[in-house]
Order: structure tokens, then C-alpha cells, then sequence
């Protein structure tokens, strides 16, 4: 048997330049097919050098001017982009992961810098840099939202667009966001391209021979349908519509539990999900913004059920900040825990203490090599989360009494903290374990963790719905 085994592709030239010390420019030439496919003689290949990277150790940052490389194209080794003139990943040090702080200095050492780009970018410079296609779309959105000619992808920054620097700055979790999004997007269109092509075909010949057909397989998946419609040329229904048909489910909600079990549960199921991916990207987006703990103490008010993502078990929240300190739960006490819950199977209580996303969990400086010691808003949260614990122990038939609430016990009354993120780094995650998984008295856990606990939820119970779809 032959195998076809395609003849390996010619590579332009890469150009080395120091700008100033710890910063140097990249110069890219295509290779000479290139050039003479494109009109252009070989005698001045030198006059058509671009320039297609900049990387400043001192200034830490990595930028990227992408290029048109397609010999065919009017805009051959022009600008990519109609706008957008360089993408730049801000306070990174790309270059000492491999080169310990020193710049590259050979087309090898490009390359190697190039494979540790984030998954979206394109990593080969015969194909101009810059957003690999199916990521256009980001590029496209900065353009339709602003005149600024570069976007600078930086964990320091919020996302916005700077219109009198020129720079749209989009922050390193909304930059994995909007990928995700993407890719989930892709995804699903091709499995619903997979599935509209074969119940197509299908149907096509069986009403040539008489048969039934079949129906398209949808899914539950709310993104699934509703691309499954647009393929299908279904119209999906208007927002008066929708209210329509919203109050009509409502009015007959019993009957439809009796009688149409199986699809309601889908509907719920469905409802959930859609529901579910609105909180996620609510939480995302207040974890880029710096908020008070009392915008994160209504949050978690409105959504209690992430409380009990926290704790492991179910839990019923009883009270929002309440008084521990002697007085009734609604009032003001002389200690206040942001949200007191119990166990919904043993009434057994716990308290909630919420910080911020930006309280450090570390130190800045290490204590030993690779060993850092826990901050004092760590510590002095844990023990104000004890201290709490402690009144409410010695307070809790008082506060039963005055507040008239019963049914929560102090059997062994549990305390949790949410507090900051999880560290950069090994040594500093290391730390950071080795310090809360020894304190026995307080479970601490982290926003970006709570907000990763959602996502699995929203990922399990879309792999469930898909699983239920294909049985």
C-alpha cells in the first residue's frame, strides 16, 4: 500500500535586531517560493523584510504584529488585521521559562518561545502570527468596539479599552473566557452539523423508498438547540413570544407535572443549565472588577447554594450576617458572621466568613527558600472566623430564645472562610496547601475555586444531558 507523505514546507527568515539592551525586534522575510509566487523579484527579497515580534525583558512584555503571509493575497505581507496593529501579552516573562532572563538570539530559540503562547495564538511565523482563525472573532469585536490599534492581553489589568493610549486591554481570565466560549461554540456546531448532514441524507432516501423518517437529534444542550434550529431553518422564538409561552407553563405547572413528567424534567434541566452559565459569567465577571466584601456578601446571599458548594454537604443558609455576640440573629450584635447555615440533614450549624477575591492568602517574601508564610488578613480571618465560633457557643440558647429560631444545633459548629485566590507559582500553592489543610478548626477556600466548582457542575450536568440525548 502507498502513503501520500507531503514534502516538507520551505521556512522564511527569521531577523534578529537589538533594539537597546534586553529588547529585541524580530524580522521576518518569506521564504523565495513565496516571494516569486507573489510578483515580487528575488533581487530586492531584502526591501520586503516585516517586522513580526518585539520582546523587552526590561519591560516584560511580548508583542506580536501580525502579518499577512498568503502570496495571493493583495495584502501579502500586510497588516492582518483591518485595525488591530499588534497584540501584546503584557507582564509576562515567556523568555525565562527556557533561557533563564535572557532574550533569544537564534530562529531556534524564536521558535521555542513561540510553542509557550497561549493555545489560541498561532505559533509559526511562515503563517504571520497574530490569532490563530478561529479566534478572529476577538479581533473583530475589538475593532467593532473601539479605534484602538492594539490589544494588550495582561493579569493586571480589567478589561477595557483605553481610547487615548489606543490600547484595548482584555485581562488574562476574560481572554480564556471568551476561548472557552469559542471553542465550546465550535464544538457543538460540528456536532450538530454531524447530526443534521446524517438525519438529512437519511430522510432524503427514505422518502424516495416510502420510509419514515427521522428527526434531527438535538440535544438539551440550550446552545445545541438553538444552533440545530438555525441549521434546520427553524426561527427561534421572539422575547414576547417567549413571555407567552413562559406564563403558559406557569398557569399549568401541576398538570404538567402529572402528566408530562419526563418533559417537563428536560425543560427544567435545560433552564438550569442556561441559568447556570448566566451565574458563571456573572461571577467571572465580578472576579475582574475590585469589589467590596459587601457585594460578595449579596452575591452569595442571592446564590446560597454556592455556600453549599463550599461546605460538601447540603446546607440551608439560616441567617445573613448574623449577630453571634449575644442578641438575635436580625440584630446588631458585637460579632457579626457574614452567613450562619446548618446541615439540612443533622441542623448541625456552620459559619461563613467572606473576604475578597484580592485579599493575599501569602506573604510577599518567603521565609525560607520556597516556603511562604500565610498573610495576616489569612490568619487574622481564621481567627476572627474562631472567635466567632467561640461567642456563638457560649450564646447559642440566648440567640435560639430571642430569635425565635429552633432548629439549628451547636454540636460541632464548623467555620469556613472564603478568602482570595489560589497562589502563582509551586512553591507559593505549596505553601499555601501546607497551611490550610493543617488547620483543622477553619476550611478555607478560595473564590476562583468556588467559581472552578461551578463550571464542573455546569460541565457534568451538560455531559449527563448529552449522554441522555445519545441513549
Amino acid at each position: 500500500m502507498a502513503y501520500y507523505v507531503p514534502a516538507p514546507v520551505p521556512k522564511g527568515e527569521l531577523q534578529i535586531e537589538e533594539l537597546h539592551p534586553r529588547c529585541v525586534e524580530v524580522w521576518f522575510i518569506p521564504e523565495d517560493g513565496r516571494l516569486e509566487a507573489a510578483g515580487i523579484d528575488l533581487k530586492d527579497r531584502a526591501k520586503h523584510r516585516v517586522k513580526l515580534l518585539e520582546i523587552s525583558a526590561q519591560d516584560a512584555y511580548f508583542s506580536v504584529s501580525p502579518v499577512n503571509t498568503l502570496p495571493s493575497s493583495l495584502a501579502f505581507l500586510k497588516p492582518k488585521y483591518n485595525q488591530v496593529r499588534e497584540i501584546v501579552i503584557a507582564d509576562t516573562d515567556l523568555w525565562n521559562v527556557n533561557f533563564d532572563g535572557e532574550l533569544p538570539k537564534t530562529r531556534d530559540d524564536i521558535l521555542e518561545i513561540l510553542r509557550d503562547l497561549p493555545s489560541a495564538f498561532t505559533k509559526d511565523p511562515d503563517y504571520g502570527l497574530g490569532l490563530a482563525k478561529e479566534y478572529r472573532f476577538i479581533v473583530e469585536a475589538v475593532e467593532e468596539l473601539s479605534s484602538c490599534r492594539s490589544i494588550a492581553i495582561s493579569p493586571k489589568e480589567e478589561t477595557r479599552a483605553d481610547e487615548d493610549a489606543g490600547i484595548f486591554y482584555i485581562s488574562n481570565a476574560d481572554f480564556d473566557e471568551m476561548r472557552r466560549k469559542i471553542n465550546s461554540i465550535a464544538n457543538a456546531s460540528q456536532t450538530v452539523g454531524r447530526s443534521v448532514k446524517d438525519a438529512t441524507t437519511y430522510n432524503y432516501l427514505a422518502e424516495k423508498l416510502g420510509k419514515p423518517v427521522v428527526e434531527v437529534n438535538a440535544g438539551r444542550s440550550p446552545l445545541r438547540r438553538m444552533i440545530t434550529a438555525k441549521t434546520m431553518g427553524e426561527e427561534v422564538l421572539p422575547e414576547e413570544e417567549q413571555d407567552a409561552v413562559i406564563h403558559a407553563l406557569t398557569k399549568s405547572a401541576k398538570s404538567l407535572g402529572v402528566e408530562q413528567t419526563e418533559r417537563l424534567a428536560k425543560l427544567q434541566s435545560d433552564i438550569e443549565l442556561v441559568t447556570l452559565d448566566a451565574l458563571i459569567a456573572r461571577f467571572q465577571g465580578m472576579l475582574g472588577r475590585t469589589l467590596d466584601e459587601a457585594h460578595w456578601q449579596a452575591f452569595f446571599n442571592e446564590n446560597p447554594f454556592i455556600l453549599h458548594m463550599a461546605f460538601g454537604y447540603p446546607v440551608i443558609k439560616v441567617q445573613g450576617q448574623a449577630s453571634v455576640g449575644g442578641r438575635k440573629l436580625s440584630g446588631k450584635g458585637e460579632k457579626i458572621t457574614d452567613f450562619l447555615v446548618k446541615n439540612a440533614l443533622t441542623n448541625n450549624t456552620a459559619l461563613f466568613e467572606i473576604k475578597t477575591p484580592q485579599t493575599a492568602v501569602l506573604a510577599r517574601m518567603a521565609y525560607r527558600d520556597g516556603v511562604f508564610p500565610p498573610s495576616k488578613d489569612l490568619t487574622g480571618s481564621m481567627n476572627q472566623a474562631l472567635d466567632q465560633r467561640y461567642q456563638f457557643q457560649r450564646e447559642v440558647t440566648a440567640i435560639k430564645d430571642k430569635s425565635r429560631i429552633w432548629d439549628f444545633e451547636s454540636y460541632a459548629v464548623h467555620c469556613c472562610l472564603i478568602i482570595g485566590q489560589t497562589p502563582e507559582g509551586a512553591d507559593e500553592q505549596k505553601s499555601f496547601e501546607l497551611f490550610r489543610r493543617n488547620s483543622k478548626d477553619v476550611f478555607v477556600v478560595t473564590f476562583d475555586e468556588l467559581l472552578a466548582k461551578l463550571k464542573q457542575l455546569k460541565e457534568f450536568l451538560a455531559q449527563a444531558e448529552e449522554m441522555e440525548a445519545s441513549a
